[in-house]
């Protein structure tokens, strides 16, 4: 491999130009703000779920709550990059490699390589990390491509830096919030308004009982390459709308988990994984100098999740002290599996709540490695606690529901611990120091 890399690396290869050389990651924010901004003004909101009337009932309100919220975007980044064996011989072609997608794979190839589909046989491995990177061919068919011109096999190698500089990645996006609140602080109307749609469909919806609701979206496209990543909207949705809530329950000088509860009254099972995940996180408890409790609640693949994180955030380096999760998935099949499904959710989650960060310069994508794209360490990661419920409803999925509570219930510790409102991700790019804090009004 490295006798090879050395190789390519001395190749005087020129590149075609695409248009995009001049874009900054700046420039895409600003596209966004600019194509909110006119949809609102040109009634070209996109509807996503509205009941009620939310504008009278914010007309009607004694206060309202306003908040915008961003995220970056983000790189799979898995411990084994892209990498594919081809072997193009007596009029076949095999391919090795670890796919989240094999029959569409073997299918991408064929059709690339001009051979029949069932002329293409995958043999798929161990991901090595997928985190539905693995669900794009495009590594797969640049290997069938570069074997159907050799007489031997080839084995295609991605280098860390390709891999992460040709990702799919998790989209960034802007999401912005107004709710009505009544003369008892409860909340009489929810509307949002974001970038992008992609899956699930019912990603931004929240569970909770807010009579009038106007949740809507803008498209902007860019030219970044879009791509499923663990949990797919659930791990940017969970933030907005779990950050904000957060902030409508201190705007109403109330409890944030009993808040949460209240508003679930309507939704018993939302109820018990709550309730639990506060039982166990020892809610309410006092907490040392420095020290920060914050809970967040969301339903992803019909599994039900609850978080609570406790941090501390000292000379302003934020430390995740513990995780307490509460997941009903309907039935654990097999314990121990959903509690690593949690265990590797939540340090994913953490990681890119904290660190990740993958920004645009000139067209292209700036960071390379580890030294730049950060992970969270083993010495980093929190004490993690996970309680099943089995509620005996319907069967909900495991690998990816981990993940999205994470990051509010990290934000909304940080907010406990030191009275900062995080609302752009990721963590790393807020000065949390002391001094820092007391120069500014933070709240």
């Amino acid at each position: 491999y490295w006798q090879a890399k050395q190789a390519l690396d001395r190749l005087p290869v020129e590149f075609e130009e695409a248009g995009n050389e001049a874009v900054e990651q700046s420039d895409i924010f600003k596209q966004f703000t600019r194509d909110m901004d006119t949809a609102l003004a040109n009634g070209d909101e996109i509807v996503d779920k509205q009941t009620g009337d939310a504008d009278a009932a914010i007309a009607a309100a004694s206060s309202v709550v306003e908040a915008e919220y961003r995220v970056p975007y983000l790189s799979h980044a898995p411990m084994e990059p892209m990498n594919c064996t081809a072997w193009a011989h007596d009029d076949i072609c095999e391919l090795w490699t670890g796919t989240q997608n094999p029959l569409g794979f073997a299918a991408e190839a064929a059709d690339a390589i001009d051979m029949d589909a069932d002329k293409v046989i995958l043999h798929n491995q161990y991901l090595g990390g997928g985190f539905g990177r693995r669900a794009f061919s495009d590594y797969a068919v640049q290997a069938a491509r570069i074997a159907v011109e050799v007489a031997y096999p080839v084995k295609l190698i991605w280098s860390r830096e390709e891999d992460m500089r040709h990702d799919h990645y998790r989209q960034a996006s802007i999401s912005r919030f107004r709710a009505a609140l009544d003369s008892a602080g409860k909340p009489t109307a929810w509307v949002n308004q974001y970038v992008e749609k992609h899956d699930p469909i019912e990603a931004p919806h929240i569970p909770y009982g807010i009579d009038n609701q106007f949740i809507h979206y803008t498209d902007s496209e860019t030219h970044v390459p879009w791509g499923f990543w663990r949990s797919v909207d659930h791990s940017l949705h969970a933030f907005f709308t779990e950050s904000f809530i957060d902030e409508v329950a201190i705007a109403a000088n109330a409890d944030p988990y009993q808040y949460r509860h209240d508003l679930l009254a309507h939704a018993p099972r939302f109820q018990k994984v709550l309730d639990l995940v506060a039982e166990k996180a020892n809610w309410g408890a006092p907490m040392p100098e420095n020290r920060g409790r914050g809970i967040a609640i969301h339903k992803s693949f019909g599994t039900i999740v609850a978080q609570v994180v406790e941090v501390d955030v000292t000379a302003g380096k934020v430390r995740p002290h513990r995780a307490v999760c509460v997941v009903d998935a309907g039935f654990a099949m097999h314990p121990d599996g959903i509690k690593a499904q949690m265990e590797s959710g939540i340090v994913y989650g953490l990681t890119a709540a904290l660190y990740s960060d993958i920004s645009i310069r000139r067209g292209a994508v700036a960071q390379s490695n580890f030294h730049d794209y950060q992970m969270l360490r083993m010495h980093e990661s929190p004490i993690i606690e996970t309680y099943i419920i089995n509620s005996g409803e319907k069967i909900g999925g495991a690998g990816e529901p981990g993940t999205p509570a994470i990051a509010p219930a990290l934000v909304n510790a940080i907010f406990n611990a030191t009275g900062k409102r995080i609302r752009e991700l990721p963590v790393k790019l807020h000065d949390l120091s002391r001094e820092n804090l007391e120069e500014k009004d933070v709240a």
